[in-house]
């Protein structure tokens, strides 16, 4: 898979740009605040819809603009199409291949996306949130029906604990909001563990290679209702059902639900020890580095194509040889690179590279030295 061209009209600090890429590698290059993050950003939104930076649309366009407009064609093994997002004040659209979606659902995994970012390299060391986000991400990517499911628990969850706040409850209502979380709550269950799994045993190999066979990392999937292996769906529900009801006298006393997928985690090891708890920081940054690197093989064996790969200033927050690692272990990608570091350019083979020079919302040059 891979993404051809791009076309940003009023998109951040970018009156109309319009660019061809690399089908390898493409660097950004350029000092802060110049525009490079804002390019892999507007990337981002043709597979997901939004930012990655920011929840509110407006912030995206620019300003003294009304509207903005992202355009990117893409190719994949067997197709090729195109994606569009418009933004207006007050209004959104996307399109696939010139067809109006009226779900996220229907825009996830047209277009592929893994991105790795300072904030990942703390993706062991941070909090249950985030490896949760991590967690949601990918499954969406790959089966966007996910995506509706944790959709629907996560409204049902708010409207449970708003019902919780009340002086009265009614027992009746609190029985229907028990029933669908417990339903959504086990399919969600299933496909987080068997995700959880899957991504276990490829970044187990990843991180083999990374550490030369030194350390052993474990994952295993930290959820609150003792999911076993050969649970189906509907013992999951139960399960989850009966957690919700013999728990229900202390949710009402502290007014938020205590149990469910909202609380789930990762379990991460290395050599046995509780990496966040006893991992020196280089052992949680490559096992961060393992964690974002699973995903790229898991969608290719899940989907059959690779996916693009976005790297938004990493490299300058890694030493030498991690440099040299992730590039080695990064070949059959399409990689889109920013940097502030013009050093960084001679990291690359400059045959399958193409150097995009980045001043004040400008590609004030390119380098085309791939194709």
């Amino acid at each position: 898979m891979r993404l051809n061209s791009l076309q940003l009209v009023n998109f951040r600090n970018y009156d109309n740009l319009h660019l061809q890429f690399d089908k390898k590698i493409n660097l950004l290059v350029g000092k802060n605040g110049q525009g490079k993050t804002n390019i892999v950003e507007s990337i981002y939104m043709l597979s997901f819809g939004k930012s990655f930076r920011t929840n509110k649309d407006k912030e995206i366009i620019k300003f003294e603009s009304e509207n903005l407009y992202v355009g990117g064609n893409y190719s994949k093994q067997y197709t090729n199409g195109m994606v569009e997002v418009a933004i207006g004040k007050n209004k959104k659209g996307i399109k696939v291949n010139k067809i109006h979606i009226k779900k996220i659902q229907e825009l996830l995994g047209n277009i592929n996306v893994v991105i790795f970012s300072p904030e990942d390299l703390r993706l062991v060391k941070e909090g249950p949130k985030e490896r949760r986000s991590f967690i949601d991400k990918e499954i969406s990517q790959i089966m966007p029906k996910y995506y509706s499911y944790l959709t629907s628990y996560n409204k049902i969850l708010s409207q449970r604990n708003q019902l919780l706040k009340n002086k009265h409850i009614d027992s009746d209502l609190l029985d229907v909001y028990d029933e669908s979380l417990a339903k959504y709550g086990s399919y969600i269950y299933i496909l987080r563990r068997d995700f959880i799994k899957k991504i276990a045993d490829i970044s187990r190999n990843m991180h083999e290679k990374l550490t030369d066979s030194i350390e052993n990392l474990l994952i295993t999937y930290k959820n609150q209702i003792n999911i076993c292996d050969e649970d189906n769906t509907t013992t999951v529900y139960n399960k989850f059902l009966d957690k919700l009801t013999s728990n229900r006298n202390h949710d009402i006393e502290t007014r938020t639900t205590k149990y469910g997928l909202h609380k789930d985690d990762l379990n991460i090891f290395i050599n046995d020890l509780d990496v966040r708890l006893y991992g020196s920081q280089g052992q949680q940054r490559t096992a961060s580095i393992s964690l974002k690197l699973s995903e790229i093989e898991l969608i290719n064996n899940e989907v059959g194509e690779y996916p693009i790969l976005i790297l938004d200033d990493v490299f300058s927050e890694l030493d030498e040889t991690r440099q040299k690692l992730l590039v080695d272990n990064l070949s059959v990608v399409q990689m889109f690179i920013t940097t502030a570091e013009v050093s960084h350019k001679n990291i690359f083979d400059k045959s399958n590279t193409t150097i995009f020079n980045i001043d004040k919302g400008h590609v004030i040059n390119i380098e085309n030295g791939g194709n």
